[in-house]
């Protein structure tokens, strides 16, 4: 085989793969999006070797599914800009996306009031109670009655409020549970 064309063959894409490439990573980026979107708070508020390991995976069978049947540089590259537009275009419209998709995704949640946990909660953004304990002495509390409110964020951080202090009524607008947070603790 002439050296130009096995250069060419390990390298190179014809104008078909440039869109099969193109649409394979569109449809993809957005899936692999939707996944994070709907998962990414459990994943994130419970992070494990186990929880690792999938993202981790996800992300390599959709980067492989992207290149199609024989990756070259040339398709890695397509790929790599087809990302970089993607997200720049939905970064713009993020606004528009929010109104769309946040009512649907994952919210702020209150895990815990005046030092009690409030189990339910944490089922439901898949979060267990080993995991809070852990986030709360990182957050240098030394006793649950310490933390009169524990938010999980919808990214799976948490927003500790301690004994003494209060939160502003706007800050609890978007928080599912805020109707059981006691009056004394907003301001």
């Amino acid at each position: 085989m002439d050296p130009v064309r096995e250069v060419w063959a390990h390298g190179g894409i014809d104008g078909w793969g440039v869109l099969s490439v193109v649409v394979a990573t569109s449809v993809l980026y957005l899936v692999y999006t939707l996944i994070l979107q709907v998962a990414g708070q459990r994943l994130s508020a419970n992070p494990s070797v186990l929880s690792f390991s999938l993202l981790a995976l996800l992300g390599a069978l959709v980067a492989r599914a992207m290149l199609g049947e024989t990756p070259t540089m040339l398709g890695g590259l397509v790929a790599i800009g087809t990302l970089m537009v993607l997200e720049f275009v939905l970064g713009r419209m993020r606004g528009a996306l929010a109104r769309v998709l946040v009512p649907h995704g994952p919210r702020p949640t209150v895990v815990m009031v005046h030092g009690h946990v409030l189990r339910w909660q944490l089922r439901h953004v898949g979060m267990d109670l080993d995991h809070l304990y852990t986030v709360l002495r990182r957050a240098g509390l030394l006793h649950l009655h310490e933390a009169d409110l524990v938010i999980m964020e919808s990214r799976g951080t948490l927003t500790v409020v301690r004994r003494g202090e209060r939160i502003d009524r706007a800050l609890l607008a978007d928080v599912r549970g805020a109707e059981i947070v006691p009056r004394s603790l907003i301001s």
